[in-house]
């Protein structure tokens, strides 16, 4: 018996990644499963590093492949030898720079694949689409639970074919980030369907003041993407790792290494930071470039890289910062409104955090005294605040301590009962 019946409701969700490192929607899954909510997760299969179907925390992820043959091509190869391709991979890969071709053939069979791939895209996602639609139907959930836009339109057709209830939950502003393919698309898709969920979900009151005033919707459930409560103790995981002695101040980034992050400002700063090392925890596309600028700038002692560790390993790593840096650069609405993963993670580790000047990572740093906000467009300001701190050992010091009190109130936690009673209201209403 549950709290929602005589049988376990089931909830069907749809994620477009692999979901080895999606905090968020493990964290939601977890949450329903925890309540008595019968869960399947359907996620994208990557050969060598994910399983087709696991269990994970008594909810079940389903993945399927992005390929046209619904199997890369190792995957065939390993099945004609009949031996399975054996799951390696656990950490995230770090993004390589694609090698420039050289020479007249080699710039020809590049631009061919570069226009198969283009013309075989709307081809690939169709063929997804068909193959998450499959799968939601036969979960026969009583809730389709769509993560970010991309899954939207599937959810809602399994929910309408099904004659279930539908749930948005909307990660970003997807119409409103910098870089974004098919924006046109994205706005109809959004316009068209967001009216036609029960509910939707937001990350941040900026963003669901946002999407209610542009879609004139019911105001959305706000669920903070809070990470779940821990106490690190300081460590020296980072500095043993780079050979680092122990009494270093390392000015700490850690997350993707992806443009308009900050990180070449932050570079840029870097001759100016004294008394402390700049390390980059992270992987991502712009990582070799920003490893080429630093040796152009001679900051090979200064600056040091040092790749993603897995998710359940990182309150432990980022607890060997000094100083945390969130210099996410207002490019876009969906940076100008993001409250980061970053953040909220420095504070939960106890590191004082410089951030961005923004609305809801001001909320945080003003509500919290955790940290200093900067103009982040400003390599001199995120210098600046960066030597405050690594000077002022009593400042440092109390701010920590601010961290940490605050993170009874800024965890998933405190947080979860938000989603649960957004499903135990919408089940409990009648069609």
């Amino acid at each position: 018996m549950t709290e929602t019946g005589s049988r376990a409701r089931r909830v069907c969700m749809f994620v477009y990644n692999n979901m080895l490192h999606d905090a968020r929607v493990r964290k939601e899954a977890r949450t329903l499963t925890q309540a008595g909510y019968d869960v399947t997760v359907v996620a994208v299969h990557e050969p060598g590093r994910t399983l087709r179907r696991e269990s994970v925390h008594g909810f079940t992820i389903v993945r399927f492949s992005r390929s046209i043959l619904g199997a890369s091509r190792k995957e065939i190869a390993a099945r004609l030898r009949g031996r399975p391709l054996p799951v390696t991979a656990a950490a995230p890969r770090p993004a390589a720079a694609a090698p420039r071709p050289r020479g007249i053939k080699a710039r020809l069979l590049a631009r061919l694949e570069t226009v198969l791939r283009l013309t075989l895209y709307p081809l690939r996602r169709v063929i997804v689409f068909q193959r998450f639609l499959r799968a939601g139907l036969r979960t026969r959930a009583d809730v389709y639970h769509s993560h970010d836009l991309n899954t939207l339109l599937v959810g809602w057709t399994a929910s309408r074919l099904r004659r279930a209830r539908l749930i948005y939950d909307s990660h970003e502003v997807e119409t409103g980030r910098a870089r974004i393919k098919l924006r046109w698309w994205a706005k109809f898709l959004e316009h068209a369907l967001i009216g036609r969920a029960d509910r939707v979900i937001c990350t941040n009151r900026t963003r669901a003041d946002f999407t209610q005033n542009l879609y004139r919707i019911p105001p959305p459930t706000i669920l903070r993407n809070l990470p779940a409560y821990v106490e690190p103790e300081p460590s020296f995981l980072l500095h043993d790792a780079l050979e680092l002695p122990h009494e270093a101040k390392i000015v700490l980034y850690q997350g993707g290494v992806q443009p308009e992050r900050g990180l070449e400002e932050l570079l840029a700063a870097a001759p100016e930071i004294q008394g402390g090392l700049v390390v980059l925890l992270g992987s991502g596309r712009l990582k070799p470039a920003l490893q080429e600028q630093a040796a152009r700038a001679g900051l090979e002692g200064k600056v040091l890289f040092h790749d993603a560790v897995p998710v359940g390993d990182l309150p432990d790593w980022t607890a060997c910062g000094y100083v945390g840096l969130q210099i996410l650069q207002n490019t876009c609405f969906n940076h100008y409104s993001s409250l980061s993963n970053k953040l909220l993670e420095y504070l939960m580790a106890g590191v004082p955090a410089i951030a961005s000047d923004l609305p809801e990572m001001r909320r945080v740093i003003e509500d919290t005294g955790a940290g200093v906000l900067v103009d982040t467009s400003d390599p001199h300001a995120i210098a600046e605040a960066a030597n405050r701190l690594l000077a002022d050992e009593s400042l440092r010091r109390e701010m920590s301590e601010k961290a940490k009190a605050a993170r009874r109130r800024y965890c998933w936690e405190e947080e979860e009962h938000v989603l649960v009673d957004l499903y135990r209201g919408l089940l409990t209403t009648e069609s």
